[in-house]
């Protein structure tokens, strides 16, 4: 069994203007994790299912593993608190630029704040947990809002033939599996992104 360490936020719970700089940093680093996640995704999905599966909406899978590891740092490194907050609403940020529907920035801050909650009692598999399950927000509306969903990706110039098969995977059981796996594989990336901590990035006092 892994042996549990947890930050020690002290007295000194309040971030200061170098915290925040690195907090910049290793939210970059979560957000680049991401973007692997998601191009090993798309190759995976290539391969197992030969284009009949839309891998966008296994999106917060694949990144719940990769970006586990700059999380970790975030939560280890950091040890401040709104740290994991900020990193949620900066990445809700991101998710609304990079052409998401609207929905997805408060999905994002909804969970960056439970995300909080749970770093602020010490637990870091809950608080990722919940920050991965922000991301969630991305794929919402395909499956409770979507002539809003579909007249997003006519705006993004998607063909009706693409809309057509992205919108065979809007069944509420293909949600249900998404947001099961993407739990399970938080806790798995957490896992990984201590062991990688612990091991490497403590000892060589990053």
């Amino acid at each position: 069994m892994e042996e549990l360490k947890y930050k020690n936020t002290g007295n000194d719970s309040k971030l200061k203007t170098k915290d925040l700089i690195t907090l910049g940093l290793y939210t970059l680093l979560l957000i680049l994790l991401m973007a692997v996640g998601v191009g090993v995704c798309a190759g995976v999905f290539s391969v197992l299912f030969a284009g009949k599966v839309y891998f966008s909406i296994f999106t917060p899978v694949a990144t719940a593993v990769f970006a586990a590891p700059a999380f970790t740092l975030i939560f280890n490194k950091i040890k401040k608190n709104y740290s994991v907050f900020i990193s949620a609403f900066i990445l809700g940020l991101f998710l609304l630029l990079s052409g998401h529907t609207a929905i997805a920035f408060p999905i994002a801050v909804i969970g960056g704040i439970l995300a909080e909650i749970f770093s602020r009692k010490n637990n870091e598999y809950l608080s990722y947990i919940f920050f991965t399950l922000g991301q969630i927000g991305t794929v919402i509306p395909m499956y409770f809002m979507r002539d809003v969903y579909i007249s997003h990706l006519k705006a993004r110039g998607f063909s009706n033939e693409k809309i057509d098969f992205i919108m065979t995977n809007a069944s509420l059981q293909m949600f249900v599996i998404i947001v099961v796996t993407t739990i399970i594989f938080s806790v798995i990336g957490t896992y990984i992104g201590r062991k990688i901590y612990f091991k490497n990035f403590e000892k060589a006092g990053l």
